[in-house]
């Protein structure tokens, strides 16, 4: 993993109660405090954090670098209560450490979904289902430039029950990702299927699998 976007996506949508979580949050809090016009990689805001405040990354060198900017002071906050919970709850004060041990977490979460979409189920007046569905729900998902229909696993991300009429956010984890390789854009439509009956349609908000990141020609 080595955007800060993809790791605030797969915070969002972990739904367990833990302190790797509450770690992995306090670094993002940083990230987004931290003053960089559109930073966008991990290591490029790991090495401008460890020019400011020195390295190794410390709570001590974070405590004594005089006050010369209020967002990075904001974010040298975050660190601090960062590696202070980790020392408290996994014995860890090596910045270095604590960090790999985060995005090891999430890049395990993250083999398991290929994109995030917005999905609005249709009404049953409008030829959707008839009744609700459930986080883990699969139904065919289908992409206008391609005949080819796959299995795609819904898994919500701020409920668990999904009624016909309902927009929800929700990880998607498709079976063919071989045959879409490098063809998916955020932004992108399609529809998900029961059989050939339409039931929702979804839009793409944020690819996780760079396999299937449409490249440029």
């Amino acid at each position: 993993m080595t955007k800060i976007a993809q790791l605030e996506a797969l915070i969002n949508i972990d739904k367990a109660d833990h302190k790797r979580k509450d770690i992995a949050q306090l670094f993002l809090n940083a990230a987004t405090d931290w003053d960089t016009f559109n930073q966008t990689d991990i290591s490029d805001f790991v090495k401008e954090l460890k020019l400011h405040f020195g390295s190794p990354l410390t709570k001590e060198k974070i405590t004594n670098k005089p006050l010369d900017n209020a967002w990075r002071h904001e974010a040298g906050s975050s660190i601090f209560q960062m590696l202070d919970l980790s020392e408290r709850f996994y014995l860890q004060s090596d910045f270095d450490k604590i960090l790999s041990d985060v995005l090891f977490h999430y890049e395990q979460q993250m083999q398991s979904i290929d994109f995030i979409a917005e999905l609005k189920y249709l009404t049953t007046e409008e030829g959707g289902r008839q009744t609700p569905v459930f986080s883990g729900y699969r139904p065919q998902v289908k992409f206008d430039f391609d005949e080819i229909q796959t299995s795609g696993q819904q898994t919500f991300l701020n409920k668990d029950t999904v009624y016909p009429g309902d927009t929800v956010e929700a990880s998607i984890r498709i079976i063919s990702v071989e045959h879409f390789e490098h063809t998916l854009t955020e932004g992108m439509t399609f529809e998900f299927r029961e059989g050939s009956k339409v039931i929702g349609t979804g839009i793409i908000i944020d690819i996780l699998n760079d396999r299937l990141v449409k490249t440029s020609r």
